[in-house]
Order: C-alpha cells, then structure tokens, then sequence
C-alpha cells in the first residue's frame, strides 16, 4: 500500500511532458524491474537506492546519501 502511495504521489511528476526518462523501477511490494516511462517538467534522474530501491526521481535528490542517480534511458539497469 505504501509503494502505490508513493506511485499517486509521483503521478503530478510524471504527468507533464517536457522532460522524458525511461527508468527501471524495483521496489519490494509492486515493481519488479519493470520500465518506467517519466515525463515532467522538472528534470529528472534514474537512481538505484543503496537498499536497492530503482526509479526516477528529481534531480534534487541525487545529492542526499543513499541515493546514485544516473543520466541516460534505462541506465539503472
């Protein structure tokens, strides 16, 4: 439930159409290494999460610990 949260909280991101990545995303509840398509207006990154969490994300977090983002479609693979 909290994974499905977190996709509605991310939906505003993704919704916007100027910024494209494709992204692999892996949580431990919903996603299992599948492709994420993300548009937004705001720049965005693929990360992988040091406990193995994959997705895209805004470029504001790649700085917090924890958290390597990369640049290019699907490179989080």
């Amino acid at each position: 439930m909290r994974a499905y949260l977190l996709l509605l909280l991310l939906l505003p991101l993704c919704s916007a159409k100027q910024y494209n990545i494709r992204c692999i995303g892996h949580d431990y509840l919903m996603l299992n290494h599948q492709q994420m398509d993300c548009s937004s207006d705001i720049k965005q990154a693929c990360f992988i999460k040091d406990n193995g969490e994959k997705g895209c994300i805004e470029l504001s977090f790649c700085t917090k610990p924890g958290w390597n983002c990369c640049y290019t479609d699907n490179c989080n693979a």
